[in-house]
């Protein structure tokens, strides 16, 4: 039978899903790091850590020592998922009845906003996913409407050392030390955030934009690239997390942005130096923008020779600064659209002696994969026949067709990277074609904005960071004052 639970009337005034705020003109984010039934944050040394653990909607607040154990108290009885009825704007009288906030972000007014919204649920709430998927089945409910409830009240035992205390979510935790939580290995100090978000506890990093990217560039670009190469990082990486912000993907979710490539690779202080520091410090709150609105500042690991369109790689509407540039001077003469073009390209040994290692291993490789293993990646019995049909900008290929037992057709450089098994990029051609295929390529990542292996040439070349930018995102303007108080 399905259980089926009353909306708690906590569901009234609940926690935002996010909690971005600004603070002396500066945004703070949420950033995920992790979730579980059960969450343990333990000291980076031998000395225990000491926390301060607040509830955020009462002035309940206590000091504890010990590593920290959090579990729901009343797991059994919680509504988790409910069905959202609708969505509406927040406004400042508040009236009775179930629902929760939430807030996204809009750039109005060459500025980003924190817009807050009402989503008001059904009646019905249940403690499963499970059980609110098969109820709306039956009702005829879309699942789409299917939502986990950010419960508030959710009471958590909190046991540090040999003492138990019992708070309710959501929490506000500030730890002086570096702390790990559970297995992990990274270490974060500062505040946090937990709350209760479907079956399970979320922890977040709540810190500011700019503390964000100094934990995101070097796991970006590299903890010892030139300063001005970190810089340009910092400021596309600035940009583009404005732009994940904008597309909300997260503000389901609990947190603003999450911790992986999906957005971009956060890990805290980890390989933090001066040097990087000061790029943050030195580009503070600098953004791309176009046409007043903030730019798409995607960026990759080695473009190959060329970058490309962003129309090309994702079949999206062109951007002006998006169109594709020449990054090495060698490329210019070989038109990369074409397969002669590409092949005689590649073929070209580009020797930098000041490059690294991982830099050099992107300026050409080679891959083999057998015609078995091809056929198995597409779903298909055999390989008999494959054909490049067509290339972008930067001799990435972005239509295939691969013929066996039937017919694939692969129309994204990130499909055909995955059927040869996971390449470095599609700028590649074939080199010999039998049982064993064997690819001769250039580049990494999809080509598209900043080519990170020439910013470091550029920059070892002395151009500055600004310099930079203008050259991978042509027609964009350096911009400071995008934060709305």
């Amino acid at each position: 039978m399905r259980r089926l639970f009353a909306l708690a009337l906590c569901l009234f005034w609940l926690v935002l899903l996010q909690s971005a705020e600004i603070r002396d003109d500066a945004l703070w984010l949420e950033i995920y790091l992790a979730d579980g039934a059960q969450l343990n944050l333990n000291a980076v040394d031998t000395q225990l850590p000491v926390f301060t653990i607040t509830e955020q909607t009462s002035p309940i607040s206590r000091q504890v020592q010990g590593h920290l154990k959090i579990s729901f108290m009343n797991w059994d009885k919680l509504p988790f998922w409910g069905l959202l009825n609708r969505i509406e704007p927040l406004t400042s009288a508040m009236d009775d009845g179930d629902y929760a906030m939430r807030q996204s972000f809009v750039w109005q007014d060459d500025a980003l906003v924190l817009k807050r919204e009402k989503l008001v649920f059904e009646p019905q709430s249940f403690h499963s996913q499970t059980s609110a998927l098969d109820y709306a089945q039956q009702t005829g409910v879309p699942a789409q409407q299917v939502h986990a409830i950010p419960m508030l009240n959710a009471t958590v035992k909190v046991v540090a050392g040999d003492k138990d205390y019992y708070f309710e979510t959501p929490l506000h935790i500030q730890s002086q030390q570096e702390i790990r939580i559970g297995e992990q290995r990274l270490s974060f100090g500062g505040e946090f955030i937990i709350k209760a978000m479907g079956e399970k506890l979320l922890i977040t990093h709540l810190i500011s934009l700019e503390d964000y990217i100094a934990g995101v560039i070097q796991n970006e670009i590299g903890s010892g690239a030139p300063l001005e190469a970190l810089k340009a990082q910092a400021v596309t990486a600035r940009t583009h997390a404005v732009s994940q912000l904008l597309y909300n993907r997260h503000r389901g979710d609990g947190y603003d942005l999450c911790n992986s490539v999906h957005c971009q690779v956060y890990k805290g202080r980890y390989l933090s130096n001066a040097n990087i520091v000061r790029a943050v410090e030195e580009t503070a709150k600098e953004v791309l923008i176009t046409e007043h609105r903030i730019a798409d500042a995607t960026y990759h690991s080695s473009c190959g020779g060329k970058t490309d369109s962003s129309a090309n790689i994702w079949k999206s509407t062109p951007l002006e600064h998006l169109m594709g540039v020449t990054c090495l001077d060698e490329a210019e003469k070989y038109d990369l659209s074409t397969e002669q073009g590409v092949r005689r390209w590649i073929d070209v040994v580009i020797n930098d002696p000041q490059a690294s290692s991982w830099e050099r291993a992107n300026l050409g490789w080679k891959r083999d994969v057998s015609r078995s293993r091809l056929a198995q990646n597409l779903g298909l019995k055999s390989v008999s026949k494959i054909e490049i049909l067509k290339r972008g900008h930067s001799g990435r290929i972005i239509l295939m067709r691969i013929t066996g037992n039937k017919t694939v057709t692969l129309d994204s450089e990130y499909r055909i990277r995955q059927a040869f098994g996971g390449l470095p990029s599609s700028l590649f051609y074939i080199a010999k074609s039998g049982s064993t295929i064997t690819l001769k390529g250039k580049g990494a990542g999809h080509g598209v904005g900043m080519c990170q292996t020439g910013t470091l040439r550029l920059a070892r070349e002395d151009w500055t960071y600004d310099a930079i930018l203008e050259k991978y995102y042509p027609g964009t303007t350096l911009y400071k004052d995008w934060v709305n108080p």
